[in-house]
């Protein structure tokens, strides 16, 4: 045993290990303070509505900046994996932020699903094949634990299982294969989540692809009762009402969500308050889609989500293809404007026909010499300024044009492409093509649209690198007129320019003035119509006509100079059907699975004349029962009138099939002495952490909560009937805190008596190695982090180490 020095003001007892403190300039919310599943990493929003994450050491990691002071923070949540932090703001935008980059991955507009405001965020993570990995953790022993699978040390899957060669091929990672995707330039959108290698791997190229074993699920639950699901972030199953799923739940919402990885079921407590009666419910939430999907759920869901990460991408590449093009446009076109209009006045000819009048004779009109020298000569003999100008605008838009379509937009295609022929595999050739909801003939639509825009952005590549060619041409020749109009045609520096005048290319330059300079190719690439000029083109492919087949025609004609027989699409039009057409796709997949989802029956918990008790957390796992493995839930709660007890409920579920049926609900009540309860929160699958305080002191205590316990101090339950109220008697208690024995064995943490530091807020990371507690104080400006695993007992002025 290590013996420690602590401060004098520590008094005799047990302490645990304190691993950090902070203290904040701004006071903490103690509703939004979350802990990370995976890292050390505290997640909290402060009174003026900022979302910070903090290390241990007190450096802040990142931070969500609200603008909009009226914008309040709802809800903060963890993803399980702990890469994900989910915000949800009162602009009704749930923001997803990528914990490596800071930057927001997605935003989930909720307004769509309901215009109440969101009042309760859950992240569970399942898996879909759970009995192979319940037979994956027998083979391993008591060595390794569902925690070590969850962190990902260990895997799921046994690699010496029976080869299966079309699961295999299904389950192979052809898009890691693929080049990365360039990093895009800024556009300083607090979204612009492309602009960074961390941001762009964190989306396209996780730690983790191997994506098959499980499937995360965000729930979204709002104050009206609406409960909207999603599966990897993006892929939205659909919105459901508890009120119209049960009657006796209208006026309910959400507060708490948990869920177990072996099992589909979620678990929601929902409370209400009708006049002066107030109820706190549980409600089963059955996910039939990942028990009758399966792995071909998760591995749809996964490239679903991915294929919409590419779609914006793309949306995001042609936006800048657009703005270079326009950037290379605008200066040149400024200065053609200036002499255009002298020229129709007093010449009757425009721009082109004078510069073509300029190369191929050599006579300068007077209003172009003076126009050359004046304008754009004037400021040349100081730095060229002018000519430059004009020369960087037009050479670094084209040359960004080429590289942006390139680097970006034709691998963005290419990964897009093999996305699609993945989720068209598996709607031809898997049998459970009707529970994914997928249609290999929309399929094919999105994949003949991906080519035209392949055949487009080579169109783009190749006319900008000819128009970049005839421009620079361009660009020599009118350095040297310039020199030539500015200088007398008898002196040395005349000699001299017409002597550069023979090395230029004039037939380029003719073609750019007559081509490019005319009318840019690039111009019908990036030309934007109104979707009814365009209609008619997508009709061909309803009656199932390759509008690839189309194009290619049409573009061939082009090519060869002849007329067209319809207008093509740019590639803003060709990009906005291609998301449309996704759109579709996953829309068929959501109204799928949506089939799969059901509500069980509510249980009643608690109903009183006042307001409903508070639902501080609650639990699900695994216990042993009557020789069964059954899932078990856990929910601990504080009467609204202020008694000195603590009710912790306990609800086993029979899982059959992914439908869920309930056992009577079990209680067992834990009083306290005297003092109030500060939280209470399950640390793990055995004990559960309870804060209370009296005058001065506050303590930290230690309950081994299930009924399956070995502990002697472990709560005692009983069956009691739904949402009977009942008067707490002897009999009826199933913890005594009020015994100091008790309380003595159970005592965690005590807080100094001296100190003026107390809790208010308990946050608990229970994985395997590294649990911790996070507490919050009660002036809610710093917070302070134990280790829950080594704890300290005092003796006189020496403390001893216990891990």
């Amino acid at each position: 045993m290590a013996l420690l020095n602590m401060p004098p003001d520590v008094e005799m007892g047990r302490l645990l290990s304190m691993l950090a403190e902070k203290v904040m300039p701004m006071a903490i919310n103690p509703e939004h303070v979350a802990y990370c599943p995976t890292m050390d990493l505290v997640a909290l929003a402060t009174v003026d509505e900022q979302v910070h994450v903090f290390r241990l050491n007190g450096q802040r990691v990142l931070g969500i900046a609200n603008k909009d002071s009226a914008c309040k923070v709802n809800q903060i949540r963890w993803k399980p994996n702990g890469r994900t932090l989910a915000a949800a703001f009162s602009d009704h935008v749930v923001r997803l932020i990528d914990a490596h980059s800071g930057k927001a991955a997605h935003h989930l507009d909720c307004s769509t699903h309901s215009p109440a405001q969101v009042c309760c965020l859950g992240w569970g993570l399942n898996f879909t094949d759970a009995a192979s990995v319940k037979s994956r953790l027998q083979d391993l022993g008591d060595d390794v634990t569902l925690d070590d699978i969850l962190s990902q040390t260990v895997q799921a899957s046994a690699s010496d299982n029976v080869p299966d060669l079309p699961r295999d091929l299904a389950s192979l990672d052809v898009e890691a294969a693929l080049p990365k995707l360039g990093v895009l330039s800024s556009g300083g959108k607090d979204d612009d989540v492309f602009s960074s290698r961390a941001s762009l791997d964190a989306i396209f190229h996780p730690a983790n692809t191997k994506s098959d074993d499980s499937a995360d699920v965000l729930v979204i639950g709002f104050e009206d009762g609406t409960i909207h699901l999603s599966i990897f972030d993006f892929f939205e199953i659909g919105s459901f009402n508890l009120g119209r799923a049960n009657s006796d739940l209208t006026g309910s919402r959400p507060v708490l969500h948990c869920s177990h990885p072996f099992y589909s079921t979620h678990l929601l407590l929902v409370s209400s308050a009708r006049g002066d009666r107030g109820k706190l419910c549980l409600v089963p939430l059955d996910l039939r889609l990942i028990s009758s999907s399966g792995r071909h759920l998760a591995r749809l869901a996964s490239k679903s989500t991915q294929l919409h990460n590419v779609l914006r991408y793309i949306n995001q590449v042609q936006t800048q293809m657009y703005n270079e093009f326009q950037a290379s446009q605008d200066l040149p076109g400024k200065y053609i404007r200036n002499i255009e209009e002298t020229l129709q006045e007093q010449c009757n000819c425009s721009w082109i026909q004078a510069a073509y009048h300029l190369v191929v004779t050599g006579n300068c009109f007077p209003q172009v010499k003076e126009w050359l020298v004046d304008e754009l000569g004037e400021r040349v003999r100081a730095s060229r300024k002018g000519h430059k100008r004009w020369e960087k605008a037009a050479t670094t838009g084209y040359e960004n044009v080429r590289r942006l379509a390139h680097e970006n937009l034709l691998p963005a295609l290419e990964r897009f492409g093999v996305l699609v022929s993945r989720l068209r595999g598996l709607s031809k050739f898997q049998d459970s093509n009707a529970t994914l909801g997928l249609s290999t003939q929309e399929l094919n639509n999105v994949l003949d649209t991906v080519n035209c825009v392949q055949l487009l952005a080579h169109s783009i590549l190749l006319s900008a690198g000819t128009e970049l060619r005839q421009f620079l041409a361009f660009s020599a020749w009118l350095h040297c007129e310039i020199d030539t109009q500015s200088v007398d045609p008898t002196s040395a520096s005349a000699e001299e320019a017409a002597e550069k005048e023979n090395h230029i290319d004039h037939a380029r330059v003719l073609d750019y003035i007559q081509g490019a300079m005319t009318e840019s190719r690039l111009l019908r690439f990036f030309d934007v119509r109104t979707p009814h000029d365009i209609q008619s083109t997508w009709d061909l492919a309803a009656d199932g006509t390759s509008v690839y087949d189309m194009y290619k025609r049409e573009h061939q004609r082009s090519q060869q100079g002849q007329p067209l027989r319809s207008k093509l699409p740019g590639l803003q039009e060709l990009s906005t059907h291609l998301g449309a057409q996704c759109e579709l796709v996953f829309k068929r997949i959501a109204e799928t699975q949506r089939r799969n989802v059901m509500f069980g029956t509510s249980v009643l918990l608690e109903e009183c004349d006042s307001n409903a008790s508070t639902g501080k957390d609650m639990k699900m796992v695994v216990e042993h029962c009557e020789g069964l493995d059954k899932l078990v839930a856990y929910v601990a709660v504080t009467p609204a009138d202020g008694q000195n007890f603590v009710r912790i409920y306990r609800l086993v579920l029979n899982i059959e099939n992914g439908v869920s049926a309930t056992e009577p609900v079990e209680l067992a009540t834990i009083r306290l002495a005297d003092g109030t309860v500060d939280d209470i929160k399950f640390v793990d699958d055995e004990t559960l952490m309870l804060s209370i305080s009296k005058d001065s002191s506050s303590q930290l205590l230690n309950i081994a909560y299930k009924k399956t316990s070995s502990s002697s101090l472990r709560p005692v339950y009983r069956r009691v009937k739904q949402g009977k109220s009942e008067t707490v008697s002897e009999s009826a208690i199933g913890l005594d805190l009020s015994k100091r024995e008790i309380v003595d064995e159970l005592t965690w943490h005590t807080f100094p008596s001296s100190a003026s530091w107390a809790p208010e807020k308990l946050e608990i990371n229970g994985r395997k190695g590294r649990r911790v507690v996070c507490v919050l104080a009660k002036d809610k400006l710093h917070y302070r982090v134990f280790d829950a695993d080594r704890t300290v007992q005092i003796e006189g002025a020496r403390a001893t180490d216990k891990t």
